[in-house]
C-alpha cells in the first residue's frame, strides 16, 4: 500500500481536513511531476477521458511518487472490477468512479475497491506492486481496508435523485459533484451558471452532508475554493493539467499588431 511517510488521505478527510486537488488528463509523467511539486493536497489521474491505458497511468504514478508524497487517486468510468482492481493493485490511494447513478452501482464500486468482508476485491497482494510485490503481504490487506478512499461522482439527474440511496451504501466515503456533466440533467446543457444547476447542487450538498458522508466537488471557478470549504466540502479540485497549460499558453501570446 502507501509507502512510509505518505499522508493517509482517507484518514485526513474523515478527521475534518480540507484538501485542494487537481485532475491530470495528459498522461505525462513529466507533467505529473510538475503538478505534484506544485503543492496540491491530492491528485486525480483520469482514466475516463484521457487517451491512455493502465501502463500510462502507472508511469505517471511512479513519476509523481519519485518527487512527492502527495496522495494519488484514479478516476474510472463506472464501477467495473476489471477497471478498478488493477489500479489499486498498482498502488493508487483510492478510486473516483464517474457518474454513479444508483445504489446498485455504489455497491458494485465498494465491492470492487475493498477486500472481503467489506467487498470482493481479488487477492493479489502476494505479488502486487501495491504490496511491494508481496513483501508487505502480512500488513497490506489491513492497510488497504483503512486507507483506500472510495469516491462516487454524482453527474446526472438520476444520481441526484438517488442521492439518499447512494449515501446509504456502506463503504462509500465521499460523494463528489461533477457540475459540467450535471448540466445534462439540470440544463441548459453546458451552462454552469444556470439557476437549475445551482439548485440541484445545493440539494446534493445538503443531502450528502446530512448523511454524514464526505462531500467533494470540482470548483466551477478556482476562486470558489474558500466558499466551498465553508459550505462543507472536504475535497475540492480547482485545476487540471490541460486547463493550466491552455491558460498559460494563451496568456503568453503577444497581441497582434497591425
Amino acid at each position: 500500500m502507501p509507502e512510509t511517510g505518505r499522508p493517509d488521505l482517507r484518514a485526513q478527510l474523515h478527521s475534518g481536513a480540507k484538501v485542494q486537488g487537481a485532475f491530470l488528463f495528459l498522461a505525462s509523467p513529466d507533467v505529473g511531476e510538475i503538478m505534484a511539486l506544485a503543492g496540491y493536497g491530492a491528485l486525480v489521474i483520469d482514466r475516463e477521458h484521457a487517451a491512455a491505458g493502465l501502463s500510462g497511468a502507472l508511469h505517471e504514478l511512479r513519476a509523481i511518487r519519485s518527487v512527492s508524497t502527495v496522495p494519488v487517486l484514479a478516476r474510472v468510468h463506472g464501477a467495473s472490477a476489471a477497471d478498478i482492481k488493477p489500479l489499486l493493485d498498482a498502488g493508487f490511494d483510492g478510486i473516483v468512479a464517474a457518474d454513479v447513478r444508483c445504489a446498485e452501482q455504489a455497491r458494485a464500486l465498494v465491492e470492487a475497491a475493498h477486500y472481503p468482508p467489506i467487498g470482493r476485491r481479488g487477492a493479489q497482494f502476494t505479488v502486487s506492486r501495491a504490496a511491494r510485490y508481496g513483501l508487505d503481504r502480512i500488513t497490506y490487506v489491513e492497510q488497504a481496508r483503512s486507507r483506500t478512499l472510495v469516491v462516487a461522482m454524482i453527474e446526472s439527474r438520476e444520481g441526484a435523485e438517488a442521492i439518499d440511496a447512494i449515501t446509504a451504501v456502506e463503504g462509500i466515503d465521499m460523494l463528489f459533484i461533477g457540475p459540467l456533466d450535471l448540466t445534462s440533467g439540470f440544463g441548459p446543457y453546458g451552462d454552469l451558471g444556470s439557476s437549475e444547476l445551482k439548485k440541484a447542487i445545493a440539494h446534493i450538498e445538503e443531502r450528502v452532508l446530512a448523511s454524514g458522508r464526505l462531500l467533494g466537488g470540482a470548483a466551477i471557478d478556482p476562486s470558489d475554493l474558500g466558499d466551498m470549504f465553508d459550505r462543507g466540502y472536504s475535497l475540492v479540485t480547482t485545476a487540471s493539467d490541460t486547463g493550466l497549460l491552455t491558460q498559460a499558453s494563451r496568456a503568453a501570446i503577444r497581441p497582434k499588431t497591425s
